[in-house]
């Protein structure tokens, strides 16, 4: 057992928001646990005045809010535009919970350069579940041996930076009450329930749907050796931020849009959506580790017709029975050297599979001249035979193609 000592922080105490007598639309502070230290600086107080003022000043009458572009990028306008992007979601679940909005945005910071600095050449992982700190502590009641003196965030925010690696996010996270006091770190449980295909969630993070269905809470886990961070709500993973060596640039990645639009594809293909949800899971763990490949969703006697003789035929298996860590079997198959060929009911039915797909003159795929053979082989097979094509980039973007058209890149 160990006793972090604070570090001393800048800033000054305070309220949460400044004050205004001559506007009250900025006299109400934010909800926050009256027990819990805050220690804020007046120019992050002065942004989020600002922001908040401008929000209550738009004329929002007959226009669903949640349609209205949120003002709270001017809360992160110094990060990368895909941060920025990234920020909108937590914003929007800061708010809904009542959690003290300048906490939220050091927990963020904390993300941001837990995955953009290296640690002295290390690159390093940790988690932090921010909301209502009972139920969390309720629902992880496992401790992970440290003794954290309950403190504010910016009074640990330097001390806690040290701890990074050690509370990985992968078998424990830090909890953060709503007021924005550190209130412990916990594992995550060693056999949580597994969630739902619509989760989008691999093995190693399930612990957090698990935690957060139904709470009022999210987390935020930072993968410095991937360089990607997520963001977890209600069971699901919500969003995520991922550095594109490609591009050089970071990429923000909204699950919520990648649902809706592969319920489309499946209504439209004949295909289960919770097949297509499967294999967008394992896509988007291809996509974390940086590991390229192709999965083909198909009739496979159509596709096989317009493809080399396969390497390996499959049989026997359904990517639906995959649970826990046997879903890296399903990875395994996926990243090999061409394609992965699964059944419109889930079943693999060949790995290895060269494309050779059939286009009458008249049509076109929709790729463009910086698309690689894997791309291009992608979106003729779909255009050429009723299938969905999933396509991950060795630097981390996922296509999928449906009737020869790119019809999601995240």
């Amino acid at each position: 057992m160990f006793k972090p000592q604070a570090a001393v922080a800048g800033g000054t105490r305070g309220k949460d928001v400044m004050t205004n007598s001559a506007n009250s639309k900025m006299t109400q502070p934010l909800a926050k646990d009256p027990d819990s230290p805050t220690r804020t600086s007046s120019g992050i107080n002065i942004i989020l005045s600002y922001s908040r003022l401008c929000e209550n000043q738009v004329d929002m009458t007959g226009i669903n809010e949640h349609e209205l572009p949120s003002l709270s990028f001017v809360l992160v306008k110094s990060y990368p535009t895909a941060w920025q992007e990234f920020w909108e979601p937590v914003y929007r679940l800061t708010r809904r919970f009542g959690i003290d909005m300048n906490a939220a945005l050091e927990v963020f910071k904390l993300v941001h350069e837990c995955v953009s600095k290296e640690e002295e050449g290390r690159p390093l992982s940790t988690g932090f579940l921010i909301g209502d700190a009972e139920k969390l502590k309720e629902r992880l009641p496992d401790l992970v041996g440290m003794e954290l003196q309950r403190q504010s965030i910016f009074e640990l925010s330097k001390t806690i930076r040290g701890f990074f690696g050690l509370v990985d996010g992968y078998t424990s996270a830090f909890i953060i009450g709503r007021g924005g006091a550190v209130e412990d770190a916990r594992l995550l449980p060693a056999t949580p329930p597994e969630p739902n295909e619509s989760s989008f969630t691999y093995v190693e993070f399930n612990g957090y749907c698990n935690t957060l269905k139904d709470a009022p809470g999210y987390a935020l886990v930072a993968l410095g050796p991937f360089k990607t961070a997520k963001l977890f709500y209600d069971g699901r993973l919500d969003a995520e931020v991922y550095f594109s060596g490609k591009t050089g640039d970071w990429v923000y990645r909204s699950l919520t849009e990648v649902r809706e639009k592969l319920d489309e594809i499946a209504a439209e293909a004949g295909v289960k959506s919770k097949v297509l949800y499967k294999v967008f899971t394992v896509a988007t763990s291809m996509s974390n580790h940086r590991k390229g490949g192709t999965i083909i969703v198909g009739d496979p006697e159509e596709i096989l017709a317009q493809s080399e003789a396969p390497r390996l035929r499959l049989a026997k298996i359904n990517v639906l029975d995959l649970k826990g860590r046997q879903e890296r079997h399903l990875f395994n198959l996926a990243a090999q050297e061409f394609a992965l060929l699964v059944s419109p009911e889930g079943e693999p039915k060949a790995s290895s599979v060269r494309l050779m797909a059939r286009l009458p003159d008249n049509v076109k795929p929709e790729v463009t001249a910086s698309d690689g053979g894997r791309h291009r082989s992608a979106a003729e097979i779909s255009a050429s035979t009723h299938s969905v094509a999933f396509v991950v980039s060795d630097d981390g973007p996922i296509t999928v193609f449906f009737r020869g058209r790119r019809t999601i890149r995240v």
